[in-house]
């Protein structure tokens, strides 16, 4: 049994507790979703629950965790590993070998596993989650989705007694999701592994549940059956009805486009003579698998990425020779890793790093940074080192930095990732104010439902070239997940 006893922690350079006063009980055997809104302290809890907090993370502990009698302060956590298995929200924090192979072979070799039994059960792995392809990749040449995979079927190997998720499903695509829930169900149900979840897509995961704890600013509020704590969380807006947001259409000219793109990793076709076109003031979802090339194509939008064949046309200019910098005036681009643009010693500061670097004359600095720090709730973290911020709080600061540059098209992967529904609706609320002033967005997700209630157009990449999807179809699969919900 895990078991938090009175358990506080405060981290380092704070005053102000995260976690206050936790009582909490998960025995062998349990399906447990955590839920709460974007910085309630979710992600503090797990990683207090296998020791990476004290051991990892510098702060004030008081209280007691204990993991079958083992308590966490004096135990070290790789001690606890072959117990208590955990996966990230940010896959690149755990994945630390060149290649897939190696990667799900090392956790068992801290474990001393025999060889035969390692190569057994990467093998066994790698086949239910499609990744014996991948063996030899290199994984920084992976898409998130596919690192989250790796990072899955690595910690699943190891055959622990409990696993502790944090928004493991955020960058797969629905399929592959509602397999590996299935596969998380089965060990429960099968093996009697214990499951922490914590996901704000709930409608992916609530049919799972046999238990719910829901956390408000560090304190366990409620802890129950799902048919006492659903009713709470309609309340709170953590969970909603579908609603179809009014389109508008009229949308104007095209403002970036794409002909004939050509694009490989290796040899492997990624994109294979795609055309797009992306009108003024359009909210534009590019949906598909892990591995389609989503990512890829954002990158040639502004010139991370440069096509072998093909142009891209920015107002009907080709960007062939434009740099990345210039590009990031009239193009804003926030990938998938929050953390890659932040690192400054404080939220303010990294606003002003983007306006310095755009050349915005400083007598425009304040009235941006105010203006964007008010449309993103951040205006109290103005000081606060970025990197201590939630996972969603760290999005709101990452989106934050490329907003504060007022680009023309901004250009957004997976941007849901982390966000409770609460804040996602504050995020599409931002997308609308933005529309209004003539701006336009291009996003890639997973997230049907987002892409239901707020996008105006729908394109599938599938085998290299985009195809555009009747909103119906899109709304059809979002209304499915909801009834799942239900």
């Amino acid at each position: 049994m895990i078991k938090m006893e009175r358990f506080s922690f405060t981290y380092g350079g704070t005053n102000v507790a995260v976690i206050k006063d936790v009582d909490l009980e998960i025995k062998e055997g349990e399906f447990v979703i955590l839920v709460g809104l974007s910085g309630c302290g979710k992600s503090t809890l797990c990683r207090s629950l296998n020791g990476l907090i004290p051991h990892f993370y510098g702060g004030k502990v008081s209280g007691r965790v204990t993991v079958d009698g083992q308590d966490t302060i004096t135990t070290p956590p790789a001690k606890l590993a072959g117990t208590i298995g955990m996966v990230f929200q940010d896959p690149e924090n755990q994945l630390v070998m060149t290649n897939v192979q190696n990667e799900m072979a090392f956790g068992m070799e801290n474990l001393a596993l025999p060889k035969q039994e390692m190569e057994e059960r990467v093998s066994y792995y790698a086949r239910y989650f499609d990744l014996e392809r991948f063996f030899r990749r290199f994984i920084p040449e992976l898409s998130g989705g596919e690192k989250q995979k790796v990072a899955l079927a690595s910690v699943i190997a190891m055959r622990p007694k409990y696993i502790v998720l944090d928004e493991p499903t955020s960058q797969l695509d629905e399929e592959t999701a509602a397999l590996f829930l299935d596969f998380l169900e089965k060990l429960n149900r099968e093996q009697g592994v214990a499951i922490v979840l914590v996901e704000h897509r709930l409608e992916r995961c609530l049919k799972y549940a046999r238990r719910i704890v829901f956390m408000e600013e560090g304190r366990v509020m409620l802890d129950g059956a799902p048919s006492t704590v659903v009713p709470r969380l309609v309340e709170e807006g953590i969970i909603a009805g579908f609603r179809r947001v009014e389109d508008n259409d009229g949308h104007g000219d095209v403002v970036l486009s794409a002909r004939g793109l050509h694009f490989a990793y290796d040899q492997a076709p990624i994109l294979d003579d795609l055309d797009l076109d992306i009108k003024r003031q359009e909210v534009l979802a590019v949906i598909g698998a892990n591995g389609s090339g989503k990512s890829t194509l954002l990158k040639h939008l502004n010139g991370i990425l440069r096509p072998k064949e093909g142009n891209v046309e920015l107002h009907g200019r080709d960007i062939k020779d434009a740099t990345t910098a210039s590009l990031a005036r009239e193009i804003g681009y926030l990938g998938q890793n929050p953390n890659n643009y932040l690192f400054e010693e404080s939220l303010e500061k990294e606003l002003q790093f983007t306006l310095k670097n755009l050349k915005i004359p400083r007598e425009e600095w304040d009235e941006r940074m105010n203006w964007v720090l008010g449309v993103l709730d951040l205006e109290r973290y103005r000081h606060k080192f970025p990197r201590d911020l939630s996972c969603g709080e760290r999005e709101r600061a990452a989106l934050a930095s490329i907003l504060v540059g007022r680009p023309k098209v901004l250009v957004l992967d997976e941007p849901t990732r982390g966000l409770d529904y609460f804040n996602k609706t504050k995020l599409a609320g931002i997308i609308e104010s933005l529309r209004a002033h003539g701006m336009t967005t291009v996003l890639v997700t997973h997230d049907y439902r987002f892409v239901a209630e707020h996008a105006t157009r729908v394109l599938a990449l599938r085998e290299g070239r985009l195809t555009q999807l009747p909103m119906e179809e899109v709304i059809n699969l979002a209304k499915v997940a909801i009834c799942a919900e239900a």
